[in-house]
Formats: structure tokens, C-alpha cells, sequence
């Protein structure tokens, strides 16, 4: 079992597994919306973050976002 990895600041979970460089385009990303509490976790092919009942899926594609779905 993986345990997650927590930004106290801000209360952000993030799975350890994640990429590095994906993770900080998900964090400005999150900044700019102005939501701070959230989980980022594994997806299929792509970061799934989750808050309150919203989940956004982030698509990478050559190291950029590529798309966001939300839920």
C-alpha cells in the first residue's frame, strides 16, 4: 500500500507515484481556479483530482495539459 504524500499548506494529497512535472502543471492549474483542498491521485492514463463531489481528470500529451474532464 502507497501512502499519500500531503502539502500541509494547502491540504493537498498526492499520490507519490505521480509525475513530478505533471503534478506541478495540475498544482498551478488548481492555484489559478483558487482551489486549495483537493486529492490527486492515479487515473487511467491521466491525474485524477477530486474535491467536494467535482472530479477533473488531467490529460498530459508531450509533457503539457492536453485536456481536463471534468466529472
Amino acid at each position: 500500500m502507497v501512502k499519500p504524500c500531503y502539502n500541509i499548506c494547502n491540504m493537498i494529497n498526492i499520490h507519490p507515484a505521480l509525475n513530478p512535472l505533471e503534478v506541478i502543471l495540475v498544482e498551478e492549474d488548481m492555484a489559478k481556479k483558487g482551489i486549495t483542498h483537493y486529492t490527486m491521485t492515479q487515473g487511467n492514463d491521466c491525474i485524477w483530482v477530486y474535491y467536494g463531489p467535482m472530479n477533473l481528470y488531467y490529460i498530459f500529451k508531450e509533457g503539457r495539459i492536453h485536456d481536463i474532464q471534468i466529472d
